[in-house]
This record gives structure tokens, C-alpha cells and sequence, in this order.
């Protein structure tokens, strides 16, 4: 196998780009993107609805909603003004987690159509969905952590906000793996798909491997076999 240094060297700073865009990434960018839009959905929905029943005596019950939302949580009673708390609000690290979730996306749509392995993108991905499930165990346990004394029924309806922080999650632990599954080897040097699975130096010099030469056809000296040509040679 014969290796030579084809072309000027790569500038290191920027990297050149293929002309086929890599499937797996562009699919990582589409489920951050979507994982961005249902986490910044879930901020404006409320996450639970939990309803305590509280039961003083056999003739007499009251009737306790607690709204939890992203940004504040409303105690409402009957016939009273609701009661609205910001106490450890969620929506700030929502939109941390969304902040992280844009890059990812920019980043694995820039890296679709790179020439050299990228890993930028898989550290976004990976950052943002962890830290996402994070947010929302947080906020589920918010929601489990608060008990009401006295003799009540406890009643918990999941909001809409709080499913779309799920479907968030998953959308985030998707665009994680997709990019995470992008081979180094896969990525292309250049347009052409003979090199398509050659992967590149670490030193960020383009090498190109030349195919083998064509051998010479061996002659025939059978019977049948036409003459050589004589006058090849005396024209040499």
C-alpha cells in the first residue's frame, strides 16, 4: 500500500466540510430542537394538580388544591383567594437545561456535514439530558414532598406541563445517543465515496491511499495464441 500527502495542509482552526451531511447527526439536532421546544411548553403548564381532602370530623370535609407550576405553586381553598408562593421555583434550571439543549442543536447540525470527528456535540447532547432529568426528578419530588397533617385523601393529577417535560427527557436521551452512535470511521474525507470509511490522522494532514497498480497481462504461448506484436518493439 502506497501513502502519500496529497494537497495543502488542512488549516487545524477550521474544518473542512464533506458534501454529504451524516444522517445520525442531523437526527441528534432534530431531537434536541424538539427537546429545546417541549422544555421551554412544560415552563407555562402546570406540572401537578394535587387535591387533599381533609376530613375533620364525619359531617364536614374541606377541599385543598395545590397547583404546581415551573415558577410558582397556588394553594387554592374554598371560598378564598388563592395563594400563590415562588419558594424553590424550578423554571430557572428549565431554562439552563434549554440554553444547553440550543447549543446542542447548533452544534450537531453544524457537525453534520464536518469532514473530522467532532465531540462537542456529544458533550452538549450528553450535558443537556442529564441535567434536564435532573431538573424534572427534582420537580417531581417537589410535588411527592408534601404532606398535610390531619386525616385527608390525597388525590395527584399529572399536568400538562409535567408531560411535556417527560417527552422532553426523552428527546434529550435520544439526541444523546444518536450522537454518541456517530463512528469516527464514518465520517467522509471528502465527496467521494471510495474514501468514505477511511478515517483521519490525529495530526490533521489529508492522506490519500492510491489503489493497486494494474498488472501487466501475462502472455499466451499456446498454440492458437495470435503472434506479438513486432512492431511495438521496434517502435521503441
Amino acid at each position: 500500500m502506497v501513502v502519500s500527502v496529497s494537497g495543502p495542509m488542512d488549516p487545524v482552526g477550521e474544518p473542512a466540510r464533506s458534501g454529504r451531511l451524516e444522517p445520525r447527526r442531523l437526527v441528534a439536532a432534530g431531537l434536541a430542537a424538539l427537546a429545546l421546544v417541549l422544555t421551554l411548553v412544560g415552563c407555562f403548564f402546570p406540572f401537578f394538580n394535587i387535591e387533599h381532602r381533609l376530613s375533620f370530623d364525619r359531617s364536614a370535609s374541606v377541599v385543598l388544591v395545590v397547583v404546581q407550576g415551573a415558577w410558582d405553586t397556588q394553594l387554592i381553598q374554598p371560598n378564598d383567594q388563592p395563594f400563590t408562593t415562588s419558594t424553590a421555583p424550578v423554571g430557572i434550571p428549565l431554562l439552563i437545561a434549554a440554553a444547553i439543549l440550543l447549543a446542542a442543536t447548533i452544534v450537531c447540525a453544524r457537525a453534520a456535514g464536518l469532514r473530522r470527528p467532532v465531540t462537542l456535540d456529544r458533550w452538549l447532547s450528553t450535558i443537556g439530558s442529564v441535567f434536564l432529568a435532573g431538573v424534572v426528578i427534582t420537580a417531581v419530588t417537589l410535588a411527592f414532598g408534601r404532606p398535610v397533617d390531619g386525616d385527608s385523601e390525597t388525590t395527584l393529577t399529572v399536568g400538562a406541563g409535567m408531560w411535556a417535560l417527560f417527552a422532553a427527557v426523552v428527546a434529550a436521551a435520544g439526541a444523546a445517543v444518536m450522537s454518541h452512535r456517530v463512528q469516527d470511521e464514518e465520517v467522509p474525507m471528502s465527496g467521494d465515496s471510495a474514501f468514505a470509511e477511511m478515517p483521519t490522522p490525529k495530526d490533521g494532514i489529508s492522506i490519500t491511499v492510491l489503489p493497486p497498480e494494474p498488472q501487466p497481462e501475462v502472455p499466451d504461448y499456446s498454440a492458437f495464441a495470435p503472434p506479438p506484436d513486432s512492431g511495438a518493439k521496434e517502435r521503441d
